[in-house]
């Protein structure tokens, strides 16, 4: 979501653009052995799904399909994209 303040306008009157980016990582079949060094490692632990693909499990990715930076965590074009077209439709005014 991409919430921004109107120049002059007050707290309700928000634009707010929403908008969803897929990426599908695959991983390699993992042997019980390298999972269970992936979780002594303690990587896993406080990361969505478990793994950060620009650490040792990026090791384990067979392919990626989409966006790199979603995985990451920030989905970096979409995002730009989206301020792009507010600029072109003349919701953000660039001075």
């Amino acid at each position: 979501v991409l919430v921004l303040p109107q120049a002059g306008a007050g707290a309700e009157d928000l634009l707010v653009r929403c908008f969803s980016n897929t990426t599908n990582v695959e991983f390699d079949v993992l042997s019980p052995e390298a999972i269970d060094a992936y979780v002594a490692s303690g990587e896993p632990f406080g990361k969505a799904g478990s793994y950060g693909i620009q650490g040792i499990a990026g090791s384990f990715v067979r392919s990626i399909e989409g966006c790199y930076f979603n995985v990451v965590g920030f989905p970096l074009h979409k995002f730009s994209s989206e301020v792009v077209t507010l600029i072109k439709e003349g919701k953000i005014k660039l001075s």
